[in-house]
């Protein structure tokens, strides 16, 4: 039997990138899949390929920012399929910048994306969860989450911010069966890199990640089931670092933030 029939899984950043690779993955195991995204294309798209290998799928067209119908989407997952086993918050922005050159709009912007709707979600979905039972929780932080990077300021702060609220998680709800953990991964090819290609990324690769190996969304989808499935029950708290080994050395060899942006 598959590790996941039966169970509900509900994917932020569905449409594309990481998340929409995940959501397959989730689906060829039996889950079934509910793809949050503010793009209906994405989403649409994400759902028509699981059910044309005979997986089972909902897309749901949401602002992740906006209470009201987050909590509209997850009462119909719920009341739809009868439970949320799976929270898998994955959607995100990356901007780039610095204290400086970061504008406050923007500030906000990322943070409201990378960590408050992070919050909102859990905000609604735990109450499902202690009703049922219990679940699982993932939040996709990154590296940056763990250690800020040059000309980054806000996706840093809005990731690390990401994982504390993780960790917290995980503490406040452990006994009501409920796991949460962080997933860290490093560069991985998704829309959210597009334009850094070729000698550029290459030269990103041989600078910063030891591991000669190209991570794939893949990678991360295969982390994000591994600590959805009961292999990973006594994991809860965590943040579980998918990069190559890129954090284990950063920064060997550093640039400033004005070389990172023009090479």
């Amino acid at each position: 039997m598959a590790r996941f029939t039966n169970k509900v899984v509900a994917i932020t950043g569905g449409g594309s990138g990481m998340g929409k690779t995940t959501c397959v993955m989730f689906a060829s195991e039996g889950a079934k899949v509910c793809v949050i995204d503010v793009n209906a294309k994405g989403a649409e798209e994400t759902v028509s390929e699981i059910t044309a290998k005979g997986g089972i799928a909902k897309a749901y067209v949401a602002d992740i920012t906006n209470e009201e119908r987050m909590s509209e989407v997850f009462k119909d997952i719920y009341e739809t399929f009868g439970s949320i086993d799976v929270l898998y918050n994955n959607a995100g922005i990356s901007p780039v910048g610095t204290a400086v050159t970061t504008t406050i709009e923007d500030f906000r912007k990322v943070m409201k994306i990378d960590m408050e709707a992070v919050f909102i979600a859990c905000h609604i979905v735990i109450p499902y969860m202690e009703k049922q039972g219990g679940g699982v929780i993932l939040n996709t932080v990154g590296t940056y989450g763990l250690r800020p990077t040059p000309n980054k300021i806000g996706y840093s702060a809005a990731k690390a911010a990401a994982l504390s609220l993780t960790r917290s998680i995980a503490v406040d709800f452990a006994r009501s069966n409920i796991r949460c953990n962080a997933i860290c991964p490093g560069f991985v090819d998704t829309p959210l890199n597009k334009g850094f290609e070729g000698e550029a990324r290459e030269r990103f690769l041989d600078r910063y990640q030891p591991s000669l190996y190209k991570i794939k969304g893949e990678d991360i989808a295969l982390t994000a089931m591994w600590l959805a499935s009961d292999e990973a029950r006594a994991i809860t708290g965590q943040p579980i670092v998918v990069d190559g080994g890129t954090e284990a050395c950063l920064y060997f060899n550093y640039k400033k933030p004005a070389e990172v942006t023009a090479k």
